[in-house]
């Protein structure tokens, strides 16, 4: 229920961006930490579809992960288009921090979660840095993007995930029913 109002949430401020364009100085790293987003609450329905838990140990990260990307998707947007219009730049530099903090955390729960779970299956080192060679510097670059003003490394980082995200997973290929 939180990915879907996530999504609705979105695609509100997203509404009212459109309707009010005239009134919208455009910028592309708010909309692209829109898409971003949106394929991260995409990625966390999938695997929540073939979740089993059934102790509080078990759903509490997912809860808390849920609560992190609503965060996450109502941030990437404004709400509201004000008479005197808005700058999506500005709109993106005033939220930086709290985007990257949130997201980051995001990550950071969820590669925690698996790294957890590989060490207790024996997993080492090496089998670890196979496995999430992309996503441990990610979270060291995304929460020190909290102190970076400078938007295009923010957009940077949000290109580079984006990418990672569509093409390292192979979303495009797997069938409805399949696992991974």
């Amino acid at each position: 229920m939180l990915v879907a109002l996530a999504v609705a949430d979105m695609a509100t401020s997203l509404h009212k961006l459109m309707r009010h364009r005239r009134r919208v100085q455009w910028d592309w790293v708010a909309p692209l930490a829109a898409l971003v987003i949106l394929v991260e609450l995409f990625g966390l329905w999938w695997n929540w579809r073939r979740f089993d838990g059934n102790t509080i140990a078990e759903i509490a990260p997912y809860f808390v992960l849920l609560v992190l990307m609503f965060l996450a998707a109502s941030i990437t947007l404004p709400d509201e288009v004000p008479e005197d219009g808005i700058d999506l730049g500005a709109y993106f530099d005033e939220t930086r921090g709290y985007f990257w903090t949130v997201y980051a955390t995001y990550v950071s729960i969820w590669i925690g979660m698996w790294t957890v779970e590989a060490i207790g299956k024996g997993a080492h080192f090496l089998d670890l840095w196979r496995d999430f060679y992309f996503d441990y510097p990610w979270i060291i670059a995304a929460f020190t993007l909290v102190f970076v003003r400078a938007r295009w490394v923010s957009g940077l980082l949000l290109l580079v995930t984006l990418l990672w995200l569509l093409f390292q997973f192979d979303w495009w290929s797997r069938p409805l029913g399949s696992a991974g």
